[in-house]
């Protein structure tokens, strides 16, 4: 596929998508600059700049193109009544479209197949899928089926395999959390997919610009009309990731256990005395009997529970990846030590496993 076409199908799928994406999809500035000016002459797309925030939206002419190149992929979002078809100008349902957006983009150039054409059909059984794949489904493609979810934050669900993971977007901002929706949210997630045979374990991703928002997540109290996220009993695990380039192996390691597994043990290595009990917060001891503990994941309430040991035991060793080391040096403070993993050495080892 052109990249001017797979921008234009973002944008069909996305709603209203935000501009700073289209050099991601395209690659270089000069060569988006050139790709977006024609696109904009030649009547496909047009920009929308309000009250800070910039996108692009499709144009009658684009819509048409899209649809009679792309139709399978781009049918449900472009006809009808659905909101990717008659883009609002509200701020509110501007940037609901724009947070959905930013997970399709990460996700596509994680590797996770998001288009209808790519994709198995959601809710379907492990062996209907295949190898159990790991997929990506919009929220315009399940909300549909009951009401009881329709005010849920969930930008889309990732199923891969044995797990499922509901996918959220805070952009830079707190986002506003109904505990009774996204519990029902969880609820028909399991349920659809045990009616498909395929038993998984539902767990959120909480993703945000910036690998500094975490901090915000993690101290957050609901705010004053607890209304605001916070970590709750909703999920067993919330794993926050970032969109940008160096937080792609979080994805990796979410939706292929095997690799998961493989790079646990492998990093096991270092350990003296690896952890025996269960719910054990650190990994193990390493040889000079100071704790270590595994903080690579970012799942919330485990850093919680890390950052409270802490509090207590006054030392021990976090070991993380290197983008993720100057955030989590922030929270946990500089009196324990910090061992950082290499993404690029891990992402070569992970293609050998």
């Amino acid at each position: 596929m052109r990249k001017q076409d797979t921008l234009l199908l973002m944008i069909a799928v996305s709603g209203e998508m935000p501009a700073d994406l289209a050099e991601h999809i395209i690659g270089s500035v000069s060569y988006t600059a050139a790709v977006i000016t024609r696109l904009k002459q030649e009547g496909y797309i047009s920009v929308r700049n309000k009250a800070g925030y910039k996108g692009y939206v499709l144009r009658a002419k684009g819509k048409r193109y899209v649809l009679s190149q792309y139709s399978e992929d781009a049918a449900s979002f472009l006809q009808g009544s659905v909101e990717t078809n008659h883009v609002k100008t509200e701020i509110e349902k501007r940037l609901r479209l724009h947070r959905m957006s930013k997970v399709w983009v990460f996700l596509w150039k994680t590797g996770i197949p998001i288009f209808r054409s790519q994709k198995p059909e959601l809710f379907c059984s492990d062996s209907e899928n295949g190898r159990g794949q790991a997929a990506y489904y919009g929220s315009l493609e399940f909300k549909g089926l009951t009401d009881a979810i329709k005010g849920s934050r969930a930008c889309g669900i990732m199923l891969s395999g044995e797990s499922g993971y509901i996918i959220y977007h805070t952009l830079a901002q707190k986002m506003r959390w109904a505990k009774k929706m996204e519990r029902s949210m969880r609820s028909f997630v399991e349920r659809e997919c045990m009616k498909a045979g395929a038993l998984k374990r539902i767990d959120a991703v909480i993703m945000g610009d910036t690998i500094e928002f975490l901090v915000e997540l993690l101290e957050s109290d609901g705010g004053i009309k607890g209304n605001l996220f916070q970590v709750d009993d909703i999920y067993e695990n919330y794993y926050y990731i970032p969109t940008i380039e160096s937080a792609k192996i979080q994805v990796k390691l979410l939706t292929d256990k095997e690799k998961q597994i493989g790079l646990y043990r492998f990093l096991c290595g270092i350990l003296e005395q690896p952890g025996t009990r269960e719910y054990q917060v650190s990994a193990g001891t390493d040889q000079t009997g100071n704790p270590v503990y595994f903080c690579y994941e970012l799942e919330l309430r485990h850093l919680l529970r890390v950052k409270q040991e802490l509090g207590w035991k006054k030392q021990g060793t976090i070991l993380c990846f290197s983008y993720q080391k100057s955030i989590l040096e922030y929270y946990f403070g500089k009196e324990v030590s910090y061992r950082e993993i290499l993404t690029e050495k891990v992402m070569e080892y992970l293609e050998g496993l």
